[in-house]
Order: structure tokens, then C-alpha cells, then sequence
């Protein structure tokens, strides 16, 4: 593949982030836009990628396709979290981590957390491995899910009966906590895990 000027770079990079970020390639009026130029610049511009062999368009306004899609994608570490006593809302964590796109799904917005704590091992998930979470405020029932309760943050399994909210650990030696729903804030789904080894 032929290398790209600074300004193709950019267009490549923001049509690869939107199709990871939304499910689907955005139209040319999108990247036009983005980059404040006219459709017709934008076209130029997605012509030179396919001839460079960066993106195939097919017939249709959203569809370009990457012809090297990425098998891996990086997340930040947004922090640590607790898989024990609840603790501090997050300690900031300058770090980012690779994570398999086949652990992605569907659109949205991903982000790491490192666990802290004992209280999910029967549910696999130990002291310093990286939780992977989807970012939405609501979840299943049985769904692992990081919650802020008074300004802490906990990984725990979530189930909602009898108008409580049960925050149930996958650990014996640790108590279920109950809450008014009002009390607690979900921040983010489970949904996959990356554990370090060294």
C-alpha cells in the first residue's frame, strides 16, 4: 500500500474510529464535515484511499469497508476498581490497553478498569486483571457491572428485585449489599477480561 499525505492519514484514521465507534463507515457528507470541506473535496479524498488500497467503497452512501481490518483495537485505563470493599472513584490510571475487537460489541464506547480485590474469583476475575466495559448506565439482571455508590466504585454482579438493587459478589466471604436504586449509578457492562501474565 502507498503511503498517505497528512491529510488522507487523518480522513483514514477518522473513518476507521467511526466504523469501530458506530457499526457502519460514515457518508461523505459526514467526512466533509468533519475535515470542513466540500462533499466533493471529501470524494476526492476517499478516491485516492481506495486507489491506494486503504478502503473499498461499494454502491451507496455508507459503504466503505477497510481492507486491513485492525484484529485488536487500544482502550484507555480509565482506572482501578474494586472487586472487594468499594474504593474511591477512580484513581487515575495513565495507561492504555490492547483488547481483541471480537470482545467489542457492537458500537459504543470501551473503556479498561484494574480490578482491585478478591470478591469476583469465583466469576474468574482476580487481583490486577483488566475488566473491559462497555459504557451504559443501565444492565441486565445478572449482568457484571461497575457502580458508583456514594462516590465509590465496585465490580459486581446486579440484580434488581422488589424495587432493591441486589450488588451480589462472586466470593463467599463477601456480604451482598442492597440499595435503593437511587443510590447507585451504573457506569459501565462487562464484557471481557485481559489478564497480564508476566
Amino acid at each position: 500500500m502507498k503511503d498517505l499525505t497528512e491529510r488522507q492519514t487523518l480522513i483514514y484514521d477518522f473513518i476507521r474510529e467511526y466504523i469501530l465507534m458506530k457499526g457502519y463507515a460514515p457518508s461523505i457528507r459526514d467526512i466533509a464535515r468533519r475535515f470542513k470541506m466540500t462533499p466533493r473535496g471529501a470524494q476526492q479524498h476517499v478516491i485516492a484511499l481506495e486507489k491506494k488500497g486503504y478502503i473499498k467503497r461499494g454502491k451507496g452512501a455508507r459503504t466503505i469497508s477497510l481492507t486491513e481490518r485492525k484484529e485488536s483495537v487500544i482502550v484507555p485505563v480509565k482506572g482501578k476498581i474494586a472487586a472487594g470493599q468499594a474504593i474511591e472513584m477512580f484513581e487515575e490510571i495513565d495507561e492504555e490497553i490492547e483488547v481483541p475487537l471480537a470482545m467489542l460489541r457492537g458500537y459504543g464506547e470501551y473503556f479498561a478498569l484494574k480490578v482491585q480485590g478478591d470478591s469476583m474469583i469465583n466469576a474468574h476475575i482476580v487481583d490486577n486483571d483488566y475488566v473491559v466495559m462497555k459504557k451504559q448506565y443501565t444492565a441486565e439482571n445478572n449482568s457484571i457491572i461497575a457502580a458508583v455508590v456514594e462516590d465509590k466504585v465496585t465490580l459486581k454482579r446486579i440484580f434488581l428485585k422488589d424495587d432493591q438493587v441486589e450488588l451480589v459478589p462472586e466470593n463467599e466471604s463477601y456480604q451482598v449489599m442492597v440499595y435503593d436504586p437511587k443510590k447507585i449509578r451504573i457506569i459501565g457492562k462487562m464484557v471481557g477480561l485481559i489478564r497480564i501474565t508476566k
